[in-house]
């Protein structure tokens, strides 16, 4: 098989053609191209765009027009796979590093039957550990206080003084209840919260397992002390959490995102936020990236925020594309139904 693996700069075409050299024998032909942009600024700015708007949005490496061409299978991480590359391609699967798909034209692939495959869980464990960090964070002032240290402030007020507490007895809220939504539970178990989840797609008996239950959404933004979100963007779900769910928020209760930021009406919140009709946010993820200089969170004494860093751990980079390569060769052997693949 001739594979073709598309670098960029958070992932190297190195490392993917290394896994691919494990996995499938040193005999495997690969060909190495990487997307770079001018900087790294430009990076996360099309990446930001690729997210929104599609492969369409990005600036995918000239040389990848021909190369695609003489591919039985492609390996991307960030980098767009256009319908134009698509219509241009030969191959039989596209792999995405990630669990989303959102850099790849799915329907011109599937028009031209080729399988598309994602990383199912790929950085659960990191996001779900970064999850309860933010919570941490946000509930005890960790960062704000640092922040104000550094300064050479002893700062002791913060703008929850008032109703700081412990996450013993919190009602914490997850929305989504995959890969990460389990682990960030899982890992809540220590703390004795009492959890609830919102998951149209979750049978109850799941929940039992993790000693959780189930919630409406608006039961959810009602009643819960913490909001963590872990769905997946969609045009369904985009602006999940919308003006009616965020009204109906405690006002000392947190909202935290280390999903995606389209999945909460932007204004809403700037404005549960400015007016502290809540209690914070703990954000990883924003609607534009790198968030603008002049947004308005960067003033908020009420928010923790951090540079889309959930899932960015080198453990997490390492091992995704071996992961990704293992459940294509299980299924090259077998021809058993993977729940990799794009449907």
């Amino acid at each position: 098989m001739k594979f073709l693996v598309i670098g960029d700069p958070m992932l190297s075409s190195k490392t993917l053609s290394a896994a691919v050299h494990e996995i499938f024998g040193s005999n495997a032909e690969v060909k190495e191209v990487n997307w770079k942009p001018k900087s790294e600024e430009e990076f996360w700015y099309l990446r930001s765009q690729v997210e929104k708007l599609g492969p369409g949005a990005g600036k995918p490496p000239e040389e990848l027009n021909e190369a695609v061409e003489d591919a039985d299978v492609i390996v991307t991480h960030h980098t767009p796979v256009s319908e134009k590359l698509i219509n241009a391609s030969n191959a039989s699967y596209i792999g995405v590093c990630r669990g989303g798909v959102e850099n790849v034209d799915v329907k011109a692939a599937a028009k031209k039957g080729i399988k598309v495959m994602r990383t199912m869980g790929r950085n659960a464990e990191a996001v779900s550990d970064f999850t309860i960090a933010l919570m941490l964070a946000q509930l005890r002032n960790v960062a704000k206080g640092h922040e104000a240290l550094i300064k050479g402030e002893w700062k002791k007020k913060y703008a929850n003084s008032g109703f700081m507490g412990d996450m013993a007895g919190k009602t914490v809220g997850l929305i989504g209840f995959g890969y990460i939504g389990k682990l960030v539970a899982k890992k809540l178990s220590g703390f004795d919260v009492n959890l609830i989840v919102y998951d149209p797609f979750i049978n109850e008996d799941v929940l039992k397992e993790y000693n959780a239950k189930v919630a409406s959404l608006e039961e959810l933004c009602s009643q819960s002390d913490i909001i963590s979100i872990h769905a997946r963007l969609s045009q369904e779900t985009k602006g999940l959490i919308g003006k009616k769910e965020i009204s109906s928020m405690k006002s000392t209760a947190y909202l935290v995102n280390t999903a995606r930021a389209g999945l909460i009406d932007e204004a809403a919140l700037m404005d549960a936020l400015e007016n502290h009709k809540i209690g914070g946010a703990a954000l990883d993820v924003f609607w534009t990236e790198p968030l603008q200089e002049d947004h308005p969170l960067h003033k908020m004494d009420n928010v923790t925020i951090t540079p889309h860093l959930a899932g960015a751990t080198n453990d997490t980079f390492n091992k995704t594309p071996y992961l990704l390569l293992r459940e294509l060769k299980k299924y090259l052997d077998t021809h058993e139904e993977s729940k990799w693949f794009i449907k």
